[in-house]
């Protein structure tokens, strides 16, 4: 497979994760305490593709800055959307659905910051910054620190949280 092709799964993959997540935040529904194993996940595979990337292109100090900036980025725009998930009491339970202004500014400032970085580092020929195998680690940051902003708050706010996935599966079995 080209490296053309590759970089287009890359970007269309990366696109569907975040298209998958913006569905999901938009509906309402009971909070739940999501495990961070598919951010953790996401990061192994994308270190290990940008690791393999850095063998076939030069690493400057310019594509590393601009993959620190876009790391820095992933953090505080992962923050923003933690913060700006409406968190809401519903039947006694916590309830969770993103906002307009989680979707616009949350992802959409990602993408936007992004799609900057990479321009930039494209112009000034920082291949390994410029890469979109740097996609995936991305990822996993800006999801792993919205989870962890998320999951902050909803235990501050007070309302009993529904059990988890794992917990609501365990007691199911227990009555079968």
């Amino acid at each position: 497979m080209s490296a053309t092709a590759k970089d287009v799964i890359y970007v269309l993959g990366g696109l569907a994760v975040v298209v998958f997540f913006i569905v999901r935040q938009r509906r309402s529904g009971r909070f739940r305490e999501r495990s961070l194993l598919f951010p953790i996940a996401l990061g192994i595979y994308g270190v290990v593709l940008l690791t393999d990337t850095s063998k076939h292109v030069s690493i400057n100090v310019a594509s590393v800055v601009l993959l620190i900036l876009s790391g820095l980025a992933s953090v505080g725009f992962g923050v923003i959307r933690g913060r700006t998930i409406e968190l809401f009491a519903r039947g006694g339970e916590l309830w969770e659905s993103a906002s307009w202004m989680t979707i616009g500014a949350g992802w959409g400032g990602l993408l936007v910051t992004r799609i900057v970085l990479i321009g930039v580092a494209t112009a000034i020929g920082a291949k390994l910054a410029a890469s979109p195998t740097s996609i995936p680690i991305m990822l996993a940051i800006t999801l792993g620190v919205q989870m962890l902003v998320e999951r902050h708050r909803a235990r501050a706010v007070g309302i009993p949280i529904g059990p988890s996935r794992r917990a609501r599966l365990s007691a199911r079995r227990r009555r079968i």
